[in-house]
């Protein structure tokens, strides 16, 4: 073993500002360190390897294999932007005072499918909820329990259901995802008082949020979690899926589309289809489906 082998040490990356990096040790103290061409950029999540030169400056040496990467790209930039790293559960986070955008929650949960995440829904600020309402959204959110996708509604105000979510949370590195302002970084306040998160600002004249948190950050949770408090998105553009993998993004009609009369069938006027059949039926919502349509047409033909 090299000298240079013995005097590495292992940690993890925090949050990754370019080539600079806030890393947590083993022991737990947190560390500036930097990060050279030739090992490439960390990502908040991943595993290091670093060591201290003689002028006490912490270099990383080692970005140890990555068993995940969430990316995403938007409109005016189409090269993916990675975000984190070593993830296993996406919490998708949507605020109940805004129009619930649904089709932002399939492009969600398509990144998680693709990415291998295990996804949530987190329905925030239900104290803003009437009873009328409340029972309607409940009803146009059963589409997403039909295929077993856990929904948890909760307030980061009053903590009503925080307990409920951290539970689904433990043993497991959660990122939490949702468009600027629906209270990400309030949810990372109620879990952790103590932690120094900043909560959105919520401009009067438009309720969107500003971007107050600029880069992700992972914050340890009880119950041996791990949380990343990611930038809050205005939109989530898919990248890297072709348009006859889309079905593997929908539970149901991936599940459906196996009794297809073909198996390259893209599930709209085909032959045969099953799928357009359990729309048909009502075994397949219609509003699930319309959105698999809509995101099938804006995947660019390669």
């Amino acid at each position: 073993m090299s000298k240079d082998n013995k005097n590495t040490q292992q940690a993890t990356v925090i949050a990754s500002y370019g080539n600079q990096c806030k890393i947590e040790t083993t022991d737990q103290k947190l560390l500036t360190a930097k990060s050279l061409k030739s090992v490439g950029k960390p990502l908040c999540g991943d595993k290091i390897k670093y060591k201290i030169e003689q002028n006490n400056e912490i270099v990383i040496t080692e970005i140890l294999p990555r068993r995940s990467v969430l990316s995403r790209r938007n409109n005016l930039n189409p090269k993916p932007k990675q975000i984190a790293t070593n993830i296993d559960q996406m919490v998708i986070v949507i605020s109940l005072n805004d129009a619930i955008k649904y089709g932002l929650i399939d492009r969600y949960l398509i990144a998680a499918t693709f990415s291998n995440f295990t996804p949530v829904i987190v329905l925030n600020k239900v104290d803003l909820l009437g009873k009328d309402n409340g029972e309607q959204l409940k009803s146009n959110l059963q589409n997403y329990s039909d295929i077993n996708i856990p929904l948890f509604y909760i307030s980061a105000k009053s903590n009503e259901g925080i307990d409920a979510l951290l539970n689904t949370m433990a043993n497991k590195t959660n990122i939490v995802v949702g468009q600027s302002g629906v209270g990400k970084s309030s949810i990372v306040n109620a879990i952790l008082p103590e932690q120094p998160a900043r909560t959105k600002e919520i401009s009067d004249s438009t309720n969107k949020g500003k971007h107050t948190t600029t880069t992700a950050y992972l914050y340890t949770i009880p119950n041996n979690g791990k949380l990343i408090d990611s930038p809050g998105i205005r939109e989530f553009g898919l990248w890297n899926i072709e348009k006859n993998e889309l079905a593997r993004g929908f539970r149901e009609i991936q599940q459906h589309g196996e009794q297809c009369k073909f198996r390259n069938c893209l599930h709209h006027a085909e032959p045969g289809c099953a799928v357009v059949a359990a729309v048909n039926k009502g075994a397949i919502s219609k509003q699930r489906y319309e959105s698999y349509l809509s995101i099938f047409e804006s995947i660019d033909e390669n």
